[in-house]
């Protein structure tokens, strides 16, 4: 592939890091590389600097679309499919890649791919660390922070890279082939870019497109997108789940999690929380095992791994109550997920819906115990709550917290689960997670300095 690309012209659209590591990726192989970016900041800034130090030609502040003739154009995944730039890219006949598919061609190593709605960076981040317990040389990497492509010049053919697909990467792949494929959940998101919730399933439906007999597909078996799927791939099916093991899968029998004839480790030493978090353990497992990890290694890198930061993740727990981040999630599905087997919880939620209908979230309404609502969503989540659990808005987060607080039940919980964006209120959902856990430490110190006093 090197020589292949090697006197061609690409032209990379986006200079976000994946941007960033593919032009230098390309100028390597002695391609004849041109980017364009539509914004500026002083991080685009920085990098184009150090492209144009390697002579690379680099255009910010717009893209001109009198000047995007190339052989192939390298499409960042935050760029969507209805703007000037793909368009007219499209409609010139230029052929488009995602940064997954430009790596693949690059590699040497297997990749392990795991898509869906929620929970992929956790499920990606156990699975290499299973992969590395099993003496398998790996990282995670994808759209999970290392660049693919500049995580292929670091495994060696022995290894494999876990790899964190979206469905952006998946929308432009052409040979793509995962030796083990892994979707997690397919639920209603970023219909703003794909256009539609059956074009945003299509495209995490191409994670098994290219898969042959000796590739494996990894499907939650509760999930009818996921199993869809699995009857239109002509990989091997190994399904898993948080309930009792599917045929030929991987689950959870009396407690444990098994396979169909091998006992992995108690449910209980599972770290993550939830039937959500026995989901991931399962995939990864189930990808871990297929790819030829032994057993025990599978259950030491569960039971060492640490829960990533805003995803489930315990912030305090203080006078009988559990405060719990799960900023992360940033639609609706993900929500309902971390709500599964709990009661008496009192819910902050709300953001930036992206356009997503979050009626769904009436189905949680038996588990919870009231719900503040913020951000731009706050009135839209008065509205599908009314009648079925009370609901009170507040205008930051620390006005949030002290309403849930007050709303709070010893042996409950106080989750911070949004189903929506940040970007209404924050720079990104890590900051929403941070002012959650400031706001939950100052009602402790608080409580705290009153008992002393």
């Amino acid at each position: 592939m090197t020589s292949a690309l090697a006197g061609k012209r690409v032209l990379v659209v986006g200079l976000g890091v994946s941007g960033f590591a593919a032009a230098r990726a390309l100028a390597d192989i002695d391609a004849k590389v041109r980017v364009t970016e539509g914004g500026t900041s002083p991080a685009i800034d920085e990098r184009a600097r150090a492209l144009q130090a390697q002579g690379i030609e680099v255009e910010t502040g717009g893209h001109d679309l009198e000047r995007l003739d190339a052989d192939l154009a390298v499409v960042s995944p935050g760029i969507a499919p209805t703007t000037p730039v793909v368009r007219e890219l499209r409609r010139e006949g230029i052929t488009l890649w995602s940064e997954v598919e430009l790596a693949f061609r690059l590699a040497v190593c297997d990749f392990l791919a795991v898509t869906g709605t929620n929970g992929k960076t956790t499920t990606t981040t156990l699975l290499a660390a299973m992969l590395r317990e099993g003496g398998v040389t790996s990282v995670a990497a994808g759209n999970i922070g290392l660049p693919l492509v500049e995580a292929v010049s670091r495994i060696p053919e022995s290894g494999a890279i876990a790899v964190e697909v979206s469905s952006f990467q998946l929308a432009t792949i052409e040979r793509f082939r995962p030796a083990v494929g892994v979707v997690l959940n397919v639920a209603e998101d970023h219909t703003d870019w794909h256009g539609s919730f059956d074009e945003y399933a299509a495209a995490k439906a191409r994670i098994v497109e290219n898969q042959t007999e000796s590739d494996v597909f990894v499907p939650n078996y509760r999930d009818p997108q996921a199993m869809t799927m699995a009857r239109h791939t002509l990989a091997r099916v190994v399904p898993f789940s948080a309930a009792e093991p599917p045929p030929g899968g991987i689950g959870v029998s009396a407690g444990r999690l098994v396979t169909s004839d091998v006992e992995i480790l108690p449910a209980d030493d599972v770290p993550l929380a939830g039937e959500a978090g026995l989901e991931d353990a399962a995939a990864a497992a189930g990808a871990a095992l297929e790819y030829g990890v032994d057993r025990l290694a599978v259950a030491r890198a569960i039971r060492g791994f640490r829960p990533l930061a805003h995803r489930l993740e315990l912030v305090a727990d203080f006078g009988g109550v559990r405060f719990v981040d799960d900023s992360k999630a940033t639609n609706p599905h993900a929500t309902l997920s971390a709500l599964r087997g709990l009661t008496d919880v009192v819910l902050i939620a709300g953001g930036r819906s992206k356009g997503i209908d979050l009626g769904v979230l009436r189905a949680a309404a038996p588990a919870l115990r009231a719900v503040v609502a913020i951000g731009e969503a706050a009135p839209e989540l008065a509205r599908i709550f009314d009648g079925l659990v009370p609901v009170e808005r507040a205008g930051s987060m620390d006005a949030a917290v002290d309403l849930a607080v007050a709303r709070s039940k010893r042996g409950g919980s106080v989750l911070l689960s949004p189903g929506c964006a940040s970007l209404d209120m924050y720079d990104g959902y890590a900051a929403r997670g941070e002012a959650f856990a400031r706001a939950v430490r100052a009602v402790i110190e608080r409580a705290t300095d009153d008992e002393e006093g």
